[in-house]
């Protein structure tokens, strides 16, 4: 058991490392990424519970009792972002597909990684936890109007199905998360956050395998358009991060700032093939997989940036 625990503290202190490897063996057995596909709804809601367990409930308590800052942030990420970026997008003139995935994902909710990786980048994981549920309650309400009315695409949506369907998911994790906490208790909580990190990585390195699910076929078919999708789902994470972590940098401090443009830069894409009808643009759901590459690599990329932004904050 010690030397379990000694592995999981090692692999959650290098987590921006091993994510990426979790790529490289989605793409090497194709066989492997299809038959775990079953795989990414129960991981998710596992990937949360963790999240929920780790999160420092106290700084929870602080925001909810002032919520407008987290809910002004978490709606500007909603409908500010997209607003901005479509514009950009469209004068780029780059393919049409691309250019309606990129407005998308801007418009989609935070994913539920980010609530863990930001803690491995000395981000304010209570804040990111907390914008990625209330982004996550709010998405079937602003999602359907702004691709009807940005991109016309009718979602045919209902909100109250999706709604529950994400109702499920935070509720199934919270359950859990509270019953790691009763079972451990306070103290052996807070000596078991270092393992719950490692835990964290290893579903997060699990989660990815059935995400690449196809992508070599896709490759294969296509390689050069694969990589512009590849390197336009980068920018996206990036110009979403930047604009909001820009736009509060006047009112908040730097760490609040910097978690919500983080939020905004990692958006749940896969919610996207839940949602989208099957007339939708193939290049969407080409995107979808494409923008994965970046979720697991950006943070080892952003990790440098933020660790001469931040100082080593206690606690989170």
């Amino acid at each position: 058991m010690d030397l379990v625990a000694h592995v999981l503290r090692h692999m959650g202190g290098r987590a921006t490392m091993l994510l990426p490897f979790s790529l490289a063996l989605g793409i090497a057995f194709q066989n492997i990424a299809a038959a775990t596909r079953p795989m990414v709804g129960p991981l998710a809601i596992i990937l949360l519970m963790l999240a929920l367990a780790r999160t420092d409930w106290a700084r929870v308590r602080a925001l909810l009792r002032q919520p407008g800052a987290a809910i002004v942030l978490a709606i500007a990420q909603l409908i500010l972002v997209p607003l901005i970026v479509w514009p950009i997008w469209q004068a780029l003139g780059m393919w049409p597909g691309l250019i309606a995935a990129l407005c998308l994902s801007a418009m989609g909710p935070g994913v539920i990684s980010a609530a863990t990786t930001a803690g491995f980048l000395r981000l304010d994981t209570s804040l990111a936890l907390l914008m990625t549920l209330i982004t996550n309650f709010l998405v079937p309400f602003t999602l359907p109007p702004l691709a009807l009315g940005l991109l016309g695409l009718d979602l045919k949506l209902s909100a109250t199905d999706l709604s529950l369907r994400l109702a499920f998911i935070a509720g199934t994790a919270f359950a859990g998360a509270m019953l790691i906490r009763w079972w451990l208790g306070p103290a052996r909580l807070r000596d078991a956050s270092p393992t719950l990190d490692g835990l964290s990585v290893i579903v997060l390195m699990v989660f990815a395998i059935p995400l690449m699910d196809g992508i070599v076929a896709r490759a294969e078919a296509d390689p050069w358009k694969l990589a512009g999708f590849v390197a336009g789902s980068f920018a996206g994470m990036l110009m979403t991060n930047m604009v909001l972590a820009l736009a509060a940098l006047p009112f908040l401090e730097r760490r609040v700032a910097l978690t919500a443009g983080y939020c905004s830069g990692f958006r749940h894409n896969a919610l996207l093939m839940a949602v989208l009808p099957v007339t939708a643009d193939p290049d969407i759901f080409l995107f979808i997989a494409a923008v994965q590459i970046p979720i697991y690599v950006m943070p080892a990329l952003l990790q440098p940036i933020y660790r001469r932004l931040l100082p080593v904050a206690p606690g989170d």
